[in-house]
C-alpha cells in the first residue's frame, strides 16, 4: 500500500481523482495510464470494487501482480483485459458506475460510448471523459445522444491541453446541463492557459479550412463566438 500511496499522479489524472466522490458502487479505470489512477481511487476506497480495463494482456498482468502484492483481500479490485465497449456493466444492474476514459482519441471514444450510452440510458451510470483529440466531434456525439454535463474543465500538462467532462444520460443530475459543442463553463479566459489552447484549437480548424473538402467553417465560428 505504501508503494502507491507515493505515486505521483500526472495534472490530467489529478485533476480527475478530484472530481471522483465515494458514491459509486463501481468505478472503472479504462486505459489510463498504467492503471495509476485506479491504484489511487483504490487507496483512497472511493467505490465498493475498482476496475482496471485495458486491451492489453501484459499491461494488466502487471497492474494484477501489484494488485496482488498490496491488496490482499483488504480492499475490492478486478481486472478486466477487453475491449471497453464490452464492460460487463449488466452484471451488476442495480448498482452504479462511474466509468473514467482517458488517454485516447476521441473517435475511439465515440465507439465506446456507441455500446455503453444505451446502457446506461437503463442503468446509473455517470462518465469522466478525456481524449486526446477530436473534443468537437465527441461533444457532438454526446449532445446528439442527449447526454447531460454535470462538470467540465480543462487540463494543460506537459504543453498540451486536456478538456474533462463529467457526464451521464441517466437519471438528471443535480447540476447537470446541456452540452456545449465548443465548452461552455470550462473557460476562463484570465486564464493563459485557456488563451492557448482556444487558439491552438482555432489555428488547427483553420488549417482544415484550406482543404476545400473539408467543412469547418460552423466549428470555426463557433469557437471564435467563445471570445467576442
Amino acid at each position: 500500500m505504501e508503494e502507491f500511496s507515493k505515486v505521483k499522479l500526472g495534472k490530467r489524472l489529478t485533476a480527475i481523482e478530484s472530481i471522483v466522490n465515494d458514491e459509486y458502487d463501481h468505478i472503472w479505470d479504462c486505459c489510463c495510464d498504467h492503471g495509476l489512477l485506479g491504484f489511487q481511487l483504490l487507496e483512497k476506497g472511493k467505490a465498493e470494487t475498482q476496475h482496471f480495463v485495458d486491451i492489453v494482456p501484459q499491461l494488466l498482468e502487471q497492474i494484477e501482480s501489484k494488485l496482488k502484492r498490496f491488496y490482499r483481500g483488504d480492499k475490492q479490485w478486478q481486472v478486466h483485459c477487453l475491449d471497453v465497449a464490452q464492460l460487463p456493466l449488466l452484471d451488476y444492474p442495480t448498482q452504479k458506475h462511474l466509468i473514467i476514459i482517458a488517454g485516447v482519441g476521441g473517435q475511439l471514444l465515440i465507439d465506446f460510448l456507441s455500446k455503453l450510452l444505451p446502457l446506461s440510458a437503463t442503468m446509473n451510470i455517470e462518465f469522466v471523459l478525456s481524449p486526446v483529440h477530436h473534443n468537437y466531434q465527441l461533444r457532438a456525439f454526446l449532445a446528439n445522444h442527449q447526454c447531460a454535463l454535470i462538470d467540465e474543465f480543462i487540463v494543460a500538462e506537459n504543453k498540451r491541453y486536456y478538456e474533462v467532462l463529467h457526464i451521464n444520460n441517466s437519471e438528471p443530475h443535480v447540476n447537470a446541463a446541456q452540452i456545449s459543442l465548443v465548452g461552455n463553463k470550462m473557460w476562463d479566459f484570465e486564464n493563459s492557459d485557456h488563451q492557448n489552447y482556444l487558439q491552438q484549437t482555432l489555428a488547427h480548424y483553420q488549417r482544415m479550412a484550406k482543404n476545400p473538402n473539408t467543412e469547418v467553417d460552423q466549428i470555426i465560428s463557433a469557437y471564435q463566438q467563445l471570445i467576442l
